[in-house]
């Protein structure tokens, strides 16, 4: 903000302590006004008030170089302008500067207030008491020194004329001495000087005619409003001065010699000083008050355009302003930008036409109330819910916005206005409802899945039982045949005869191993778990592989503990999965390889069958099937290797329900290890 330049009518400019020690130094002896005629009080005007000037822009350091030099000044004033002795003249000066001094340190009150009429601004109630204060002890003092001369009734009526001097001095001198806050003028030069010029004509005319003397009022009045608050009282004090100098040199009709009706010496100036004390209780508080009022009008036009500023800077948020008839006050670039519509264009108007009938009728089913728009938003601003709007853009599309409404309330809960905020939400409502969709869609394919799997399981579990009995029945008469019990056999009948019971052995084995895995798939595989020793269960296991090793070229190596390693488990179920995992290893090495088995125990306690081959292995893309049923890795497949694809599964669903895991490592080529962990007994 640019300061304007100061005025020379302004009074002393809030400069530097030291310039105005300097003008108030001049000032203290140009107040000593030659003496009226019996009067031992009013030729001191306004000399307290410039003294107390004084002492309040002295730095506290100089206090008493500033008394004494106030003191100095005021007595030799004394002595030239009353010819008077030294004591009387002494007397004179501390009349003068004691009352002084108890002023400017009432005023100046603690270190962070600023001393003098600023205290006015934070305390006035302090600000009058102090200068009330002041002028009464004055009045004491006067009393005091009038009483042996004039006596009782005269020393009063003097002490009440001093009362008025003090107290019209302090209030002329120091709100122009002392540095106030001060504001721009409101009225342009031509208009100031236009005041100014009519305020120096009202004083020759009051010599000639007093009722001019009341034109000062609203002249100054202009000032105070118009002008800048040093100026207005800069005003008063010259035109209080001049009025002060021309009534006591017997001019005007504020002059002791002119007055209509007679009063005593004592009280013969107290109407000039009425006058003065009236133009200065006028202006000071008119002049503060315009101030304050300045200062809260820029205050609030700074707040209002912060707060533009701030709702226009939210680009993606719609807000918009209603008064307390519900039209539309401000429409930020949120909300221009959300429904299509200018400012210009929706200011003055109601939000109404932003609604759409049908939804309004959603909503209000929702909230309770009639389809009328004024029920449904005073509805939601009673409830202070944030509900989702279809409202209508200005090209005629909709959007959807999570729209919240709240009333605004000043100080006394008075309402104010309306204030609506709200976010653009259809995207994401499509993009909810999208993936709604598609979780549907998603949960459906899963139950159809779970139900395929389902008929599968049935199927395979059906199927696995009507094949048990006609494979029984295969095999009983191969052995029949077998026996000879039907007849003796030739070589070529013998040998195909082998062949039936081996095919039938396999078709036997399948058939278990589907009924096992759907038993165990569907939670109905009955075990009978009990404390057993792993060892034990892979050494029968093992043996039973005697025979098919008898005809391999293989390394093998059964790795047992000395002392038993107890699990929780079922006998048949854990050999089933020994012999699954051995069959599978010897199945798939070369010959030339190696197979390792090996039972150890876990550092928990668990048992830990290792089982370990350097067979043809399995991709790494592939492990993760492995435990798939009939899933038959690519090597295997190339290789010929006979198999259902079903031993690894019924390994992983056995080893679950005995509450344990199964992990495999593999490599192409380097072979396989499968470890299952059992839960300790």
């Amino acid at each position: 903000m640019v300061t304007p330049a100061p005025d020379p009518s302004q009074g002393l400019p809030p400069g530097p302590s030291w310039l105005r020690m300097t003008l108030l130094l001049a000032l203290v002896p140009l107040t000593v006004l030659p003496p009226l005629p019996g009067d031992p009080v009013t030729s001191w005007w306004p000399s307290i008030g410039v003294v107390t000037a004084l002492l309040l822009v002295v730095p506290p350091r100089l206090l008493a170089a500033g008394v004494a030099a106030a003191l100095l000044l005021v007595t030799v004033a004394v002595l030239l302008v009353y010819d008077l002795d030294v004591p009387t003249t002494l007397v004179a000066a501390v009349a003068v500067v004691a009352p002084a001094f108890v002023a400017s340190r009432l005023l100046h009150g603690p270190p962070e207030t600023t001393p003098g009429p600023a205290i006015y601004d934070a305390r006035p109630r302090r600000y009058h008491l102090s200068l009330m204060l002041v002028a009464l002890g004055t009045g004491l003092l006067t009393f005091g020194f009038t009483l042996s001369e004039h006596g009782p009734r005269d020393g009063a009526l003097w002490s009440v004329t001093a009362v008025a001097s003090t107290l019209t001095s302090l209030l002329v001198v120091l709100p122009v001495v002392v540095p106030v806050r001060d504001r721009p003028a409101v009225a342009s030069h031509g208009e100031r000087w236009l005041q100014r010029l009519l305020l120096a004509a009202v004083v020759p005319l009051s010599l000639v005619v007093g009722a001019f003397l009341t034109l000062a009022f609203p002249l100054l009045s202009w000032a105070g409003l118009r002008s800048t608050r040093r100026e207005a009282h800069a005003q008063v004090f010259v035109f209080a001065v001049l009025v002060y100098a021309l009534s006591t040199a017997g001019h005007g009709p504020l002059s002791p010699d002119r007055q209509s009706v007679m009063l005593p010496d004592a009280v013969s100036t107290l109407p000039l000083f009425v006058y003065i004390g009236a133009l200065s209780y006028l202006m000071v508080p008119l002049a503060r008050t315009v101030e304050r009022l300045a200062l809260a009008r820029a205050h609030a036009d700074v707040t209002a355009s912060t707060l533009e500023r701030m709702l226009d800077g939210a680009n993606s948020t719609l807000l918009i302003i209603c008064d307390a008839q519900w039209r539309i006050t401000h429409f930020n670039e949120g909300a221009r930008s959300i429904l299509g519509y200018e400012p210009d264009d929706v200011v003055g108007s109601t939000p109404d036409r932003f609604h759409s009938h049908d939804d309004l009728a959603r909503v209000a089913g929702q909230l309770g109330v009639p389809a009328d728009w004024k029920a449904v938003v005073e509805e939601q601003v009673r409830r202070g819910t944030r509900i989702d709007h279809e409202l209508v853009r200005g090209d005629g599309s909709r959007r959807t916005i999570s729209l919240s409404l709240s009333a605004v309330r000043d100080a006394d809960g008075r309402g104010l206005g309306y204030l609506a905020t709200g976010d653009d939400v259809t995207e994401r409502l499509r993009t909810q409802r999208a993936l709604e969709t598609a979780l549907d869609r998603e949960h459906q394919s899963v139950l159809r899945l779970q139900e395929v799997d389902h008929v599968k399981q049935e199927l395979v579990s059906n199927v696995s039982h009507e094949l048990r009995t006609p494979i029984t029945s295969i095999a009983g008469y191969a052995e029949l045949l077998a026996d000879a019990s039907l007849g003796e056999l030739t070589r070529p009948q013998r040998d195909a005869l082998q062949r039936i019971e081996r095919n039938a052995l396999r078709l036997q084995s399948l058939v278990d191993d589907l009924l096992t895995l759907s038993r165990a798939e569907a939670g109905r595989l009955q075990l009978a778990r009990s404390p057993l020793d792993l060892c034990q269960v892979t050494r029968s296991s093992w043996e039973l592989f005697d025979e098919q090793l008898r005809h391999r070229t293989l390394e093998t190596q059964l790795t047992l503990p000395a002392q038993p390693v107890m699990v929780l488990g079922d006998r048949d179920a854990l050999e089933r999965v020994v012999v699954n995992l051995v069959s599978n290893a010897v199945k798939f090495t070369p010959d030339g390889g190696s197979v390792h088995v090996a039972v150890t125990r876990g550092s928990d306690g668990s048992g830990l069958l290792v089982v370990r081959d350097t067979g043809i292995g399995i991709d790494t893309d592939e492990q993760e099937k492995l435990f798939t049923r009939f899933f038959r890795s690519t090597q295997a497949t190339d290789a010929a290797i006979q198999g259902t694809g079903l031993g690894l599964s019924i390994v992983q669903a056995l080893v679950s329900q005995h509450g344990g895991q199964v992990a495999i490592r593999s490599r192409p080529g380097e072979g396989t290890r499968v470890t299952v962990e059992l839960p300790s007994a």
